[in-house]
């Protein structure tokens, strides 16, 4: 008996963008779940080597799943895919932007914490301004989001000014979301 051998292309092996889409087929255009950690450990290598702040912002939506269960999947994906464009559109061209699991992260380069503080604010205020509607009724959409600050040699690990942000979140959930925190 021969053994069936199937090639596949470097591409395959390691999905770049979120491979979850909006019901109607849209790509997110996030990077992907191990994509967006291999970007932060790559730029948190750069910044110890380069003695830069980097900053890595976790984002939320509260009750998604509530909202799933109370108006469909087609729903979710809806705030999901206008959450996305949203932290796509404001994140600038050197930052990263992709999924960890139900949440959405951003790495940002060269950025100290007030200026993650001050972005991580304004995503926090569009996403509340979200137009999103079920039966014609408006839908109150809103976030929490940690942030976390890597200032230069404080850290060893990649991961760390992750697991930073990641407290910093869940901080603010169990607080009853609909915040910003800062890791302390």
């Amino acid at each position: 008996m021969r053994a069936l051998q199937v090639e596949r292309s470097p591409v395959d092996s390691v999905s770049v963008r979120d491979p979850r889409s909006s019901g109607d087929g849209v790509d997110t255009g996030l990077f992907s779940y191990a994509q967006i950690l291999h970007l932060l450990k790559i730029e948190f290598s750069r910044a110890r080597r380069y003695q830069y702040q980097l900053s890595c912002v976790l984002v939320e939506v509260d009750r998604l799943g509530t909202l799933g269960d109370m108006h469909g999947s087609q729903m979710r994906d809806q705030v999901e895919a206008a959450v996305a464009d949203l932290l796509n559109r404001y994140s600038r061209s050197c930052d990263f932007v992709g999924r960890l699991g139900e949440r959405f992260v951003i790495v940002l380069p060269h950025t100290d914490s007030k200026g993650a503080r001050l972005l991580a604010q304004r995503l926090h205020d569009r996403i509340a301004d979200l137009d999103v509607r079920a039966d014609d009724r408006p839908l109150r959409i809103s976030a929490s989001v940690g942030v976390a600050t890597q200032d230069g040699d404080e850290s060893i690990f990649f991961d760390t000014v992750l697991k930073r942000a990641e407290e910093a979140l869940g901080e603010v959930v169990s607080r009853g979301g609909d915040a910003v925190m800062m890791a302390g």
